[in-house]
């Protein structure tokens, strides 16, 4: 039964999450589906390699005590203080979540029992496997004491943020009731989404290079769905005995799935459990796999509940090992939590506050504390002290006797905070009289009151140079937020060891009711890693006390900004930052609101917030966009301009009628009433545009969108320009645009924005994008209309550049026109995003980047005469680049053209039956050809009535054996070369 090592196996240890999934479904695939820790962990090393399978298996065989004999060697037993977090919905005990302690306490037998060998059924255990079996000499007891050192029966009831908990939100779990890791295991015991059972934190090493990894502490536990808690005869796929919290609590310290997570081939570490090439469900007794019969009885496969009955001898040596080593498991052996509070005679204690921050809209404040006798004496005289920022505010005295275990609250005198600003509340109980104090630690209490700035709308807050006024919200006094020179941020890329820590910021309070349409926006920055951190912005009404209103999560709208990169985050570029617009609308009748920014660590790099805006929203109640212009048709040959207008409701109402216009100057050409069916908000339509053929040669028409509403009409322009251009070419044909000679090609930039350029830096076309903030905002390239009623097979060539950033993607399409150019309803080419790009960066490349493209033009010759548009769509991102755009005479691209600046190049040279002719031209022009031998006698001549860049084989084999000129002219240029027939 002892199985091979495989160190290619991979897991991450410090941070490895093991679920448990919860299906309806057959048993098949319940076994299959139950459980997603691979695919977890196999993302999670790729981030960390340090923390991998083989640095933990090296740590834990290093540390690994030799047990020969268990039969004749003892291990003293250890206790395990727990505390379970029983998370509700606000039912009354003993109702759905909020379970009743009895059912606790079962479970808290059950694991007992399962890990020692006291269960029942393990006298079912299999005759091959009962050797096998074995007690880990560990006992689960409930934390005898609290963190703050009162007595506790181990049980926390906690009313839940939320419905249910998924994997995801294991922070936003373990943040409604904590206690600190290093000296309680943490059990969480709620509504669990997504089909989860639970899930359980897996140990770390100390060993060096992990050390870090073991300070990840705020989710370091169990999780257990409420319904597969203890005992359940009535849970969905199987009944429930309790054994989801011994396979969890496996998970916890160290033990791997029985088959590996893999296969045969797959090792879970343990020599004693045969080898399974995959998990188990119901209770196959005979299950045989990887030539032996399976341990499906082991508490670590996805058998029922009924089924498991065994952990082995090697899977207690590995357990045991991680708790006399691993950090937070050794340290729950020595926790305080194991022992009763201790006993004093006299023991006054301050058992809570109000909470950590506080804030009012008044700046009037309650200050109140909860005062409990710890000791086993009554207490007769005492005192409370409130001191503010360091400074006495009152002291109250009491000479009521306070029995022992009795618990008091005491008022302090309402406050007045008149200036904005954060104060310290700092509060100390005092025994008086004759008899003293004999516990002082748990004594004091320290809080914060944040009397919030009333700030006026619009608002901007640039984080460039402070904070103020806004305030941070630090509970934990980990990292927080602070300023960088680019902005504010969070340091979390040096504290990707603390997943789940909360750092929050909160605003000044605002008037809704003096803007109409509110809208928030921030510019923010954030590298996309594969687990972003989680943001989230709240509202809140009551001046900061409670934040319950989630404005925006990105669990819904991913913000990352930058690529990944394996140092420290900060922005250099523009693309590095973008900017996020929020709809407000439903708070515009709120008299009083502020804002919580919340950053939660998910082992990711630093995050940015530059600017902070809260306005009158731009987008109106009715209003019409023009989008496009379908089948463009801005270049006419004697017939009228048509083509389709798409429009969009850009609006928050649903438009049932508006106008287009189609003006010339200030005359109207011609006009639709759209008042035809409902326009839904944000969906678009197209519209049949027919327009005259115009009576000048070359002009722009103005297209209007009009939208009425209450108070005026909103109008939106776009614009037409149009050339009657009848001029035919014959390719072959190139764009080169420099020098604003745009080669009889033609520009359509509807929105007149920057469009396309010539950049003689790179002699090439360039889209501009950079410069273009409108959303998908076009523009066109036209080409001549092209007679190749003559041409058989027809090309285009190009070369292109494109940089992808993270978060923009520019659109690049080619259309070419079905009916001698009138319009372009034929797409041949189109790329976007990575597949456009020629390289990927946030920063604007020194050197360019290009790639050839090739499109076989011969399918549409027959149309006799074609035209092309080339299209970008912007996305604000970097610049578009094309150069060399050539039609050549030809059905496959040439070869690439050597690098010589002579007008053609000839070879094989010597040649034996043909000649290739490759031409390089600048312009297009006729070419008269001659063939010469030494002595000047022309041997052959011809005349191409236009060349540029053909691609010309010719038959030599007529011609003699010896040397020939081969000579070229045009109205530009004469040129020879020299070459040799050889058979």
């Amino acid at each position: 039964m002892k199985k091979l090592y495989h160190s290619y196996f991979k897991i991450i240890v410090g941070s490895g999450i093991f679920i448990l999934f919860q299906l309806i479904n057959s048993p098949l695939l319940l076994a299959q589906e139950r459980c997603a820790v691979p695919k977890i962990l196999e993302e999670r090393e790729k981030k960390y390699p340090e923390l991998n399978t083989e640095n933990f298996e090296k740590w834990l065989a290093h540390n690994k005590k030799i047990i020969s004999d268990f039969s004749q060697r003892q291990q003293a037993t250890v206790q395990i203080p727990v505390v379970f977090h029983i998370i509700h919905n606000g039912e009354p005990v003993g109702v759905g979540g909020n379970l009743l302690k009895s059912r606790i306490d079962r479970q808290l037998e059950i694991l007992n029992e399962d890990f020692n060998r006291l269960n029942i059924d393990a006298s079912e255990t299999l005759e091959e496997f009962q050797e096998l079996a074995t007690s880990f000499e560990i006992e689960f007891i409930y934390a005898k004491q609290s963190p703050d050192g009162f007595e506790t029966n181990g049980i926390v009831r906690v009313p839940g943020s939320q419905a249910n908990y998924s994997y995801q939100e294991r922070a936003v779990l373990s943040s409604e009731s904590y206690w600190p890791a290093e000296d309680y295991l943490n059990v969480w015991v709620a509504d669990l989404a997504g089909g989860s059972l639970g899930w359980a934190e897996f140990p770390v090493s100390n060993l060096a290079g992990l050390d870090a990894a073991s300070n990840n502490r705020l989710i370091d536990g169990v999780t257990i769905d409420y319904v597969y808690f203890g005992e359940n005869p009535d849970s969905p796929s199987f009944e429930s005995k309790g054994r989801t919290a011994t396979h969890e609590m496996g998970h916890f310290f160290g033990l791997r799935h029985i088959w590996g997570d893999g296969g045969c081939s797959i090792d879970d570490f343990c020599e004693d459990t045969p080898s399974a090439s995959s998990s188990s469900s119901g209770c196959n007794l005979s299950k045989t796999t990887c030539g032996s019969l399976d341990m499906v009885q082991n508490f670590m496969d996805y058998t029922n509940d009924a089924c498991m009955n065994i952990f082995t001898f090697d899977q207690k040596s590995r357990v045991r090992t991680v708790v006399e080593n691993s950090p937070r498991r050794k340290s729950l052996t020595e926790s305080k939590g194991l022992e009763a509070p201790p006993i004093f005679n006299r023991d006054l204690g301050l058992a809570e506050i109000n909470s950590q921050f506080n804030g009012s809209c008044s700046g009037n404040f309650n200050p109140q504390i909860i005062i409990k006798n710890q000791g086993l004496f009554p207490i007769e005289e005492f005192s409370v002290q409130l001191f503010i920022d360091g400074i006495l505010e009152e002291t109250l005295e009491s000479n009521e006797t306070l029995e022992s275990g009795e618990e008091k609250i005491a008022y302090f005198s309402l406050l007045n905070f008149d200036e904005t600003g954060q104060y310290s509340l700092f509060y100390r109980v005092n025994l008086e009289g004759s008899f003293e104090d004999e516990r002082l630690e748990n004594n004091q209490k320290l809080e914060y009151y944040q009397k919030l700035e009333e700030a006026s709308l619009p608002y901007e807050k640039k984080f460039q140079n402070n904070i103020n006024p806004w305030f941070i919200r630090n509970p934990d006094g980990e990292e927080t937020w602070k300023m960088f020179d680019v902005g504010l941020g969070v340091p979390f890329f040096d504290n990707r060891q603390n997943f789940g820590e909360i750092e929050q910021i909160v605003s000044p309070i605002f008037d809704f009711t003096s803007i109409d349409v509110p809208e928030l926006s921030f510019i923010f920055a954030q590298v996309g890693d594969s687990i972003p951190n989680k943001i989230s912005i709240y509202a809140s009404y009551d001046c900061g006390r409670t934040f319950n209103d989630l404005i925006f999560t990105n669990t819904i709208t991913d913000i990352s900004t930058a690529y990944e990169i394996d140092s420290v985050f900060t922005p250099k570029h523009r693309l590095d930052w973008d900017t996020l617009n929020i709809d407000l609308n439903r708070l515009k009748n709120e008299e009083s609101v502020c804002f919580s920014i919340v950053a939660e660590n998910r082992l990711s790099n630093n995050f940015y917030i530059n600017e902070f805006k809260v306005e009158e929203s731009t987008k109106k109640n009715r209003e019409i966009e023009i989008i496009r212009w379908d089948d463009i048709n801005p270049l006419f040959c004697d017939e009228i301009l048509e083509g389709k207008l798409t429009v969009k409701n850009v609006g928050r109402e649903n438009i049932n009628n508006f106008k287009i216009e189609i003006r010339k100057q200030d005359e109207i050409i011609k006009e639709y009433n759209l008042n035809e069916g409902v326009l839904v908000a944000g969906q678009e339509s197209k519209i049949d545009i027919l327009i005259p053929q115009p009576e000048q040669n070359i002009g722009e028409y103005e297209i209007r969108s009009i939208t009425s509403s209450l108070e005026d009409e909103i109008i939106n322009t776009f614009y037409l320009p149009f050339e009657n251009n009848c001029f035919e070419e014959l390719p072959p044909l190139r764009l080169s645009l420099r020098d604003n000679n745009n080669d009889n090609w033609f520009e359509f930039n509807p929105d007149k924005d920057a469009g396309w350029t010539y950049s003689s830096n790179n002699m090439a076309v360039n889209s501009n994008s950079s410069e273009i903030t409108k959303e998908s905002s076009e523009d066109w390239l036209v080409s001549p209309l092209m007679d190749v009623s003559n041409t058989n097979y027809l090309g285009l060539i190009f070369d292109i550049s494109y940089r992808k950033a993270f978060r923009q993607a520019e659109k690049f399409e080619i259309f070419i026109s079905n009916n001698n150019g009138r319009n372009f309803n034929t797409l041949i080419y189109s790329k976007s995003g990575d597949s456009l790009a020629t390289s990927f960066g946030n920063d604007v490349s020194n050197q360019l980047i290009w790639r050839n493209e090739f499109i076989d033009l011969s399918p549409y010759v027959f149309k006799e005469k074609i035209r092309l548009a080339f299209k970008v769509t912007h996305d604000n991102g970097h610049n578009l680049y094309l150069k060399n755009i050539t039609f050549f005479v030809g059905q496959s691209p040439p070869p690439p053209y050597p690098n010589t600046a002579r007008p053609f190049v000839i070879y094989p040279n010597p040649a034996k039956n043909d000649l290739n002719l490759h031409l390089n031209l600048d312009i297009a022009e006729e070419g008269f050809f001659q063939i010469l031998d030494m002595r000047g006698k022309v041997m052959l001549e011809f005349t191409e009535p236009k060349i540029l860049n053909q691609f010309i084989s010719f038959n030599v084999s007529q011609l003699a054996d010896g040397m020939y000129i081969l000579r070229l002219n045009t109205k530009r240029i004469t040129a020879s070369e020299r070459f040799i027939i050889q058979k």
